[in-house]
């Protein structure tokens, strides 16, 4: 199923139950979304790169392999935001998910209004994200911060910031996934593989060591959010 629209965003929903994806891909089209359906994860895969989507929504269980294994062959080629749709509620499913690579989770059943307002802001912020790198010329803005990839320099509300290296390691990764959430123990592991070592502190503690260099109230954070038992994650609050 494919539909036209004028905004130019292409959908993917990917999901083995044929209501679903029928009632998913009506609401998007009512919304002025391009749309097209798979029943399988490989299908979607296969022309995934060609299409360039802008946000995949898929299933967890599909008929020819797992939902995380098609994630992670996407973050192979293309870090096109990933909202996976599963009647699995535990925690331990999400954290799965989440160090997947995707970027949000959201349960069955679910209310159409609340599916659509998260693809709303995930688009948003993938926007931003890539406004941000196309006009600042590897430096990067979110709200009074400015982060220079090249220069390896930050400013927090026109002061100059020393980072630590591993402080800087913390902050590209979290960088790398703008607006998607960084599970601690994935966070951990780049940091210290980027690093070439083993260090033992958690992540928690990197993260609060940015937010009182970065944030003007780190006890209410702007820019590196906390999401409650999966990870961090940057934003722009703008």
């Amino acid at each position: 199923m494919q539909q036209e629209s004028d905004n130019g965003q292409l959908i993917y929903v990917i999901d083995s139950d044929s209501s679903i994806t029928r009632l998913i891909a009506l609401n998007l089209t009512a919304k002025g979304y391009e749309v097209k359906v798979f029943s399988r994860g490989h299908e979607a895969l296969a022309i995934l790169e060609n299409d360039r989507p802008n946000l995949v929504l898929m299933g967890l269980l599909l008929p020819d392999c797992d939902g995380l294994e098609i994630a992670r062959l996407i973050r192979q080629c293309s870090a096109v935001p990933i909202i996976i749709l599963s009647v699995l509620d535990e925690m331990a499913s999400k954290i799965a998910a989440l160090d997947s690579g995707v970027d949000d989770y959201i349960t069955k059943p679910f209310r159409m209004e609340e599916l659509l307002a998260r693809v709303r802001a995930i688009l948003r912020r993938t926007f931003h994200a890539h406004t941000a790198l196309a006009h600042a010329d590897n430096a990067y803005r979110y709200g009074g911060l400015l982060i220079d990839l090249h220069g390896m320099t930050v400013t927090s509300h026109n002061k100059n910031v020393s980072l630590t290296p591993r402080e800087w390691s913390t902050l590209q990764i979290l960088m790398e996934n703008v607006g998607r959430v960084v599970s601690p123990k994935n966070l951990l592991h780049e940091t210290n593989r980027r690093r070439n070592g083993t260090h033992h502190d958690n992540a928690r503690a990197y993260i609060t060591r940015l937010r009182r260099k970065l944030e003007p109230d780190p006890h209410n954070p702007r820019y590196i959010l906390s999401e409650r038992g999966l990870g961090y994650r940057l934003v722009d609050p703008d």
